[in-house]
């Protein structure tokens, strides 16, 4: 329920519409308000840095070789 009420004040839908939405645009309403409610803070903001950094599941290689002698597999 508190998501409805979120979502009702920050996009100025009606209960019904709400509860009418396919739930995945249900999803993306309040997933994208709640990044743009971060957005507006500075704490916000560094916190939508940190959490991208934990997403990111590519090595960066080339800090990697920079650190140790690491190497992809098949280079020598």
């Amino acid at each position: 329920m508190p998501n409805i009420a979120y979502l009702n004040r920050k996009t100025k839908m009606g209960y019904d519409e709400l509860l009418n939405l396919p739930y995945p645009i249900f999803l993306s309403l309040l997933r994208e308000n709640q990044i743009l409610d971060l957005k507006e803070t500075s704490e916000g903001r560094e916190y939508l840095e940190k959490i991208e950094r934990l997403n990111v599941t590519t090595p960066d290689f080339g800090k990697l070789s920079g650190l140790s002698r690491f190497n992809k597999a098949g280079e020598k």
